[in-house]
């Protein structure tokens, strides 16, 4: 959906819309661990695009979606299943917000979050800032 033709005009979606909708697909997924920023940083970012972008690249051409999403995944959690679960998530929110066809949504895992680890980077937030 580059350029639709309607009755009224012409439709076209942004790569930064077809990347927020992936970002709040993939973090809608049980066992998807976001990275942690800094207190700040973590509050300006709730009011922006940013804050679901980050981590996520899109090809568009034509009507077709590729994308590569890259992300932290918690401990106890199985790796494939997390994976498959944010391929179908972002697969399906995508097509139907857009009417896109999705050719591949790449799912690359960077790290293991341990809960420990989440209540560290808290403290030190907290200390910090």
């Amino acid at each position: 959906m580059d350029n639709e033709n309607l009755e009224f005009g012409q439709v076209k979606i942004s790569d930064d819309v077809v990347i927020i909708i992936a970002g709040i697909a993939t973090s809608s997924v049980k066992g998807v661990s976001t990275t942690r920023t800094g207190m700040a940083e973590g509050i300006s970012n709730l009011f922006s695009k940013n804050n679901y972008s980050k981590g996520i690249k899109v090809e568009i051409n034509e009507n077709t979606v590729v994308l590569d999403i890259f992300i932290n995944v918690e401990y106890g959690y199985k790796i494939s299943e997390v994976a498959k679960e944010v391929q179908a998530a972002v697969k399906k929110e995508i097509e139907t917000m857009t009417d896109m066809i999705v050719a591949a949504v790449n799912v690359h895992v960077l790290n293991i979050i341990q809960e420990k680890d989440k209540d560290k980077d808290v403290i030190e937030t907290e200390i910090v800032e």
